[in-house]
């Protein structure tokens, strides 16, 4: 009798577009990005600090993590079977609530479990893990074990072949209609993982191209807010605040340019987001610390005549969120809709930015600046 284990991994087969959402491009590329956000989550609670993938000629795909992407119960001891269970989902409760603030997507309960889709969606995948001086590796075939766990023999006296983990797959030909991956994509997601986990590295190589990417950045959010503001004529350093209201988490790095435009970007739980409630209250609360701050230079007649709208002209600005249930308008995730944020991030906002204001000379007077041109660009708007 199949167990239920196998029952879901040939589900998954049978239906991949209920997981990954299509068989073309878009589904293909999920399974190195579910990778890339596994190991950009066990970076983020100190496993390690180094993310690679890289992309081979026949297709086949390889992703390393310089530690482990898993609990230390996971880590397989002779002779257990501990990556063979997690591969085949064969300990999954799909029932279970996904943990508070999950870093999205995660299709099914956890970043771990999630794993086990590159599997099921693979002709071929074998993990490698180096861990307590010894490497181990497993192997499947089209979702299954394909043989026992196995110790590979250590060097004399030297250490492992590599410290860390290891997971190269080729996507099931018959499963995807061009199962190739392409560094389109993949490599612009990094740069955003690296964004958000400052100081990890990601690196990315593409044979077929015979090209390299490698994204880093040693303050995260600020780091990146000043390289997209770099050729936009910056009218001071990037400002940064992190905070929390209730149940509300955000982190935030933003910065005025002279050159006209916007380049807004947020997430939710680490996935991008178009639009929301988060966004909604960070507008709200830069207008109000800047409308106490006109109100402190005598210069509210002036604002008076100023609308939000027009705060977004010439701003750079990156917005992080973790929410314990995002709930999304629509069918496709990317405009939230809890309510509740909207009044977290305006109240943190207009805090943090009213008091730096008020606290900070230097800062302030910067203020005056950003005043000048956001006035300066609703009077240019006739």
């Amino acid at each position: 009798m199949p167990s239920a284990s196998s029952d879901l991994l040939r589900q998954i087969r049978q239906r991949p577009g209920m997981y990954v959402g299509d068989t073309g491009g878009y589904g293909l590329h999920r399974l190195p990005l579910l990778l890339l956000q596994a190991g950009a989550l066990a970076a983020s609670e100190g496993c390690g600090d180094e993310v690679s993938l890289h992309l081979e000629e026949g297709g086949a795909c390889s992703f390393s993590f310089n530690g482990s992407l898993w609990p230390s119960l996971l880590v397989p001891e002779a002779p257990g079977d501990s990556l063979a269970r997690l591969f085949t989902l064969a300990d999954a409760d799909l029932q279970a609530p996904r943990p508070d603030g999950a870093p999205e997507p995660f299709l099914l309960v956890s970043p771990y479990e999630d794993l086990a889709l590159a599997n099921a969606l693979a002709s071929e995948l074998e993990v490698t893990l180096a861990a307590g001086g010894s490497t181990w590796v497993q192997s499947f075939r089209c979702g299954e074990p394909a043989g026992p766990l196995r110790a590979l023999p250590g060097s004399e006296g030297g250490p492992p072949p590599f410290r860390g983990t290891r997971i190269h797959f080729v996507p099931d030909p018959s499963i995807f209609d061009r199962p190739r991956l392409s560094l389109l994509g993949l490599s612009w997601r990094m740069e955003e993982l690296a964004a958000l986990h400052e100081r990890v590295s990601f690196r990315l190589r593409d044979d077929a191209r015979s090209l390299e990417a490698h994204h880093r950045f040693e303050r995260g959010l600020v780091d990146y807010a000043a390289r997209l503001s770099a050729p936009e004529l910056p009218l001071h350093a990037p400002w940064s605040f992190q905070g929390s209201h209730d149940t509300t988490r955000i982190r935030l790095s933003l910065q005025w340019c002279e050159t006209p435009g916007s380049r807004v970007s947020s997430w939710v739980n680490q996935l991008r987001a178009s639009g929301g409630t988060h966004l909604k209250g960070l507008i709200s609360g830069i207008h109000g610390a800047l409308h106490h701050h006109a109100e402190a230079t005598r210069r509210t007649p002036e604002f008076g005549v100023y609308i939000p709208s027009v705060l977004t002209e010439g701003l750079t600005v990156l917005l992080d969120v973790t929410v314990p249930r995002p709930v999304w308008l629509g069918p496709v995730k990317g405009v939230l809709a809890n309510e509740e944020c909207e009044f977290a991030v305006e109240e943190l906002v207009q805090t943090w930015l009213s008091q730096r204001f008020a606290e900070e000379p230097a800062v302030a007077e910067r203020a005056e600046r950003v005043l000048d041109h956001v006035i300066g660009r609703y009077i240019a708007r006739g």
